[in-house]
């Protein structure tokens, strides 16, 4: 007999798509023309501007603007700022991921930035599984803006998931996403080259440097380093790959499969071939840090391996738990907790 859980969770599944029937904006350019999608009560509504324009958006307080031109690539390498609070693997769990958020006085009630000076980091992956994909890219816009005008940033990296979708795998997409009213044009235009949240994300590092601290949201891989490839060179060869089949044997293609920064898991001592530790040291002399901070595989909790040189962050908000989050202040490196306290880590 199945457990209440468990029916609950299928029942939840196979209405998934009756009740979804909220979603967008969908922003896709074509020269100065924007047209905007929003699905509401299941249908599809259109919308039409020229040039610049305010986007508003459902759930959030402040408005975007958005303009035609095509935003640059951005930053990788920074010093290392006064404080820096980071998350993984959201998957389209935005509620959770809010209430972390929140309960580290990272945004307020109203999900406004209010973490000053400081860096939000989301290590990949906020794409696929869940139902709430658009609206937490919206939501990571709207606060990188915010938080630049308060002297503080928001970085979003790259994640495998990132790298699925706009290559067209759609397998892991929510039913929300999979089975989308009449009218609204195929996910490859909604997060292709001329969409806003497309060629947003065509502008995200998959490799960050903040200070000691090297984000990645899988792993350097033995491999990696044997193509003596630096920080710049490698988030643009990715930048290159989305969307694209790079040529086989070549660096982009080397770098979208499994011994890329993307996808190696070798980080963690449960998967094989596992980094020793003098690779790990070796990876960090490389690429001048301390400590590499990752998401990519779940575990109960935010984790320390090779003595401190490995975060592995990601714990759980894919799955619909509270997760943790992974802080550093003061010089300290601690375990946020989604009820707001925090545990410092060995």
């Amino acid at each position: 007999m199945l457990k209440p859980l468990r029916l609950l969770l299928i029942l939840l599944a196979v209405l998934c798509p009756v009740l979804a029937q909220e979603d967008g904006p969908y922003v896709l350019w074509k020269g100065d023309e924007a047209r905007v999608f929003r699905i509401h009560e299941g249908k599809v509504q259109e919308e039409r501007h020229r040039g610049a324009f305010r986007l508003a958006l459902p759930e959030l307080t402040t408005a975007l603007t958005l303009a035609p031109e095509a935003p640059e690539p951005v930053q990788d390498d920074y010093q290392a700022p006064e404080k820096i609070l980071a998350l993984s693997d959201i998957h389209g769990q935005l509620t959770a991921a809010r209430r972390l958020l929140q309960a580290h006085h990272v945004v307020d009630a109203r999900g406004r930035w209010s973490f000053g000076r400081g860096h939000l980091v989301v290590v990949g992956d906020t794409m696929d599984r869940g139902p709430q994909v658009t609206e937490a890219y919206w939501f990571f816009r709207s606060l990188e803006s915010q938080a630049l005008r308060a002297g503080g940033r928001v970085h979003h990296l790259l994640g495998n998931h990132e790298l699925l979708l706009i290559n067209g795998d759609l397998r892991y997409l929510n039913p929300k996403y999979a089975q989308p009213p009449p009218g609204l044009p195929p996910i490859s235009a909604l997060y292709g080259p001329d969409s806003e949240i497309g060629r947003w994300l065509r502008t995200r590092p998959t490799l960050l440097r903040l200070g000691p601290f090297l984000f990645v949201h899988g792993g350097i891989s033995p491999a990696f380093l044997t193509r003596n490839l630096d920080l710049n060179q490698t988030n643009d060869l990715i930048r290159a790959a989305l969307g694209h089949s790079p040529h086989p044997g070549s660096e982009g293609a080397f770098l979208v499969h499994q011994e890329g920064p993307l996808w190696y898991r070798g980080f963690l001592p449960d998967f094989s071939p596992a980094s020793t530790d003098q690779e790990v040291n070796r990876a960090a002399t490389r690429l001048k840090v301390q400590a590499f901070v990752v998401g990519h595989t779940t575990l109960e909790q935010v984790c320390t391996f090779h003595h401190g040189r490995v975060y592995a962050i990601d714990a759980g908000l894919k799955d619909g738990r509270p997760g943790e989050a992974w802080l550093w202040q003061g010089g300290k490196v601690r375990r946020a907790l989604a009820d707001g306290r925090v545990e410092t880590l060995p």
